[in-house]
């Protein structure tokens, strides 16, 4: 249930506060709590408003979790929802398996683009369903592109196999974004999940959001920084959820970071900036984690892997 369903409303609070609701509702659970902060000021006020919920059902116990809140973070999240003293249990977010990268783009966007989109349909035409599954989060403006970009370099090829029918669960790719209807986002969803899905690359928006774990995305790549580092870490965790080794990749210019661009944190600045040390321990410690294992510095981050001294490195 989403807080826009009942907050607002009259009927909606009236709904809550009725027969069987107080006697039924065991326990409040704000999944995704970090949500409070990036949206509850301007795009979805209601989220800031969650303790209402709390106050209604003053006995029941309250949940808050997220897996991207600095400590910072988690005051504040306390402070929205009017929690007293609540128990916290923390766990490192790190995830070891994924290895993190930064490219500047050279040239304008669109040529820069181009030659992206170009090398993935030429791997792609080639390797079919061997193509390793891939997320790139673009702006809307360019996800249309993409698409029409890659139907017509694969042509009938964009189906697989070639004489199947052209219908979207046999394409190869896909775009995901908020104004598609439902069935189409469900569709795609549905394909992600499934373990014979044809589907291997798909150009999303931030719609593609939480709640979503497909376990074998092995690449995420971003067309421009997001505005937070929270959401960077957020999207660049959906890769690898089956712990197996795959890559975090963002291309930036001067102008996706520069001053004037509204909206942009001053800590995803730094991360695009940054040329002397590990990415990953930068994520991690604006999350405040501190405790980074690199066992093996090549698949760390891109830094790392330029000062590993390993044998696999060197040869």
């Amino acid at each position: 249930m989403h807080p826009e369903a009942f907050l607002p409303c009259k009927e909606g609070m009236e709904l809550l506060q009725s027969k069987p609701y107080p006697e039924s509702v065991q326990s409040i659970i704000v999944d995704e709590a970090h949500c409070i902060l990036e949206w509850g000021l301007d795009f979805r006020k209601d989220y800031s408003n969650l303790a209402m919920l709390c106050a209604t059902f003053p006995t029941v116990p309250v949940v808050a979790l997220t897996a991207i809140a600095s400590k910072a973070d988690v005051i504040l999240i306390k402070e929205s929802l009017n929690l007293k003293k609540p128990v916290e249990m923390t766990a490192n977010p790190d995830r070891p398996n994924i290895f993190y990268e930064k490219i500047i783009r050279k040239g304008n966007n669109l040529e820069f683009f181009q030659e992206l989109l170009h090398n993935i349909a030429t791997v792609l035409l080639k390797k079919k369903l061997d193509y390793p599954l891939t997320i790139l989060y673009l702006p809307l403006k360019w996800c249309g592109y993409a698409f029409k970009y890659l139907a017509k370099h694969l042509g009938k090829e964009q189906y697989y196999p070639l004489d199947a029918e052209a219908i979207p669960e046999n394409r190869l790719f896909a775009q995901f974004h908020s104004p598609q209807t439902n069935a189409m986002k469900n569709q795609i969803l549905t394909e992600l999940s499934s373990p014979l899905s044809k589907l291997k690359v798909v150009f999303a928006t931030v719609a593609l959001g939480m709640g979503i774990d497909i376990p074998c995305i092995r690449h995420v790549i971003h067309v421009g920084p997001p505005h937070t580092i929270r959401e960077y870490f957020q999207e660049t965790g959906r890769a690898g959820r089956d712990r197996k080794q795959s890559t975090a990749v963002l291309y930036y210019n001067k102008r996706d970071i520069a001053m004037s661009r509204p909206g942009i944190s001053g800590s995803i600045r730094e991360y695009c900036k940054l040329e002397d040390s590990c990415l990953r321990m930068f994520l991690l410690g604006c999350l405040d984690v501190h405790d980074v294992m690199k066992d093996n510095p090549h698949v760390c981050c891109s830094y790392c892997k330029m000062q590993c001294k390993c044998s696999e490195c060197t040869t």
